[in-house]
């Protein structure tokens, strides 16, 4: 009996060393299980927006008497800009963060007439044209001119023109110019700056308008003018709408003809979207003879720069 007690207890010493053995020694480490494989993202080729290029734009074209010139501008932000008169390179320039451009010539521009356009590159993308272009006329420089005159219009010929230069001495207000584009009726012209500016037609108010910081302004009546002879009236005002100055023309408006085939000693129509200088260059082939149709028609154009739809005007022999 006593044996049997003993062999039990011996059993179970062994058992506990066993088992103290295991504690101390440990069991063999489980592996973790593996990470789990991140999440193939998938990549999103997204296609840089394409970028809206600002055209290039002349806002001032100035020659003086002794030929001195300056250009300003806008055009896209940090790019560059070519002057360019006729097809040749005239000047270059890097516009500004603003997209401003300012070009002063080294040289004094020679008398006679020049067709200035603009043509801006920016990076990699294509050369943008301006979609207008100055006509320039530098005078003789005999004392005998009035000066230079500089009108900006569009390459295609249509819309409206506008007068950056006009020759004689400047006035703080005036109508510069009246032309027809798509059919609508522009008038502009230049006052003091931000001020207020009313047009009226025989009396009949028909627009208003505010100058910007350079003093250019523009109306498009909402009014269709049917064909007859008016009387333009143009007033500048304060805040207080107080007439400032004021300037009054004659007015004709006429049915469009076809002026495409023009041959000296003919007469013609004005055409919306005409100018002296536009004539010339159909019947002469050269903008420059623009004169010559002025002094044929002295006792109906006022100013070279300001002729009216309807208007019937002689045009010389060479």
């Amino acid at each position: 009996m006593q044996k049997s007690v003993m062999i039990g207890t011996l059993v179970a010493v062994i058992v506990a060393v066993a088992v103290g053995l295991s504690l101390m020694l440990g069991s063999p480490e489980t592996p973790p299980p593996p990470a789990p494989k991140p999440a193939v993202q998938e990549q999103q080729t997204s296609k840089p927006e394409a970028i809206q290029l600002t055209p290039p734009t002349f806002d001032v074209v100035r020659v003086n008497p002794e030929g001195n010139a300056v250009m300003a501008g806008r055009a896209h932000p940090t790019s560059h800009v070519e002057i360019l008169d006729g097809e040749a390179t005239f000047g270059t320039v890097t516009t500004d963060g603003n997209g401003e451009w300012v070009f002063v010539p080294e040289k004094l521009l020679e008398p006679g007439e020049r067709r200035l356009g603009l043509r801006m590159t920016f990076e990699d993308h294509k050369p943008v044209l301006s979609e207008h272009v100055v006509i320039l006329v530098v005078p003789e420089r005999d004392g005998n001119s009035d000066g230079a005159l500089a009108l900006k219009v569009r390459r295609d010929g249509t819309g409206a023109s506008e007068v950056l230069q006009k020759p004689g001495p400047e006035d703080i207000f005036g109508v510069d110019s009246v032309d027809y584009g798509n059919g609508n009726l522009t008038i502009s012209g230049h006052a003091k700056p931000s001020h207020g500016v009313q047009l009226y037609i025989d009396n009949h108010f028909i627009g208003r308008a505010t100058s910007d910081e350079a003093g250019r302004w523009s109306v498009t009546p909402q009014t269709d003018i049917a064909p007859g002879t008016y009387t333009l009236r143009a007033d500048m005002v304060d805040k207080q709408n107080k007439v400032l100055a004021r300037r009054e023309l004659p007015f004709q408006r006429a049915e469009p003809e076809d002026t495409k085939n023009l041959e000296p000693g003919n007469f013609v129509v004005v055409q919306p979207g005409n100018s002296l200088w536009r004539l010339a260059e159909r019947t002469y082939g050269k903008g420059l003879r623009y004169h010559m149709i002025y002094e044929a028609n002295q006792d109906l154009i006022r100013n070279p720069d300001l002729i009216y739809p309807g208007q019937i005007f002689r045009l010389p022999g060479q």
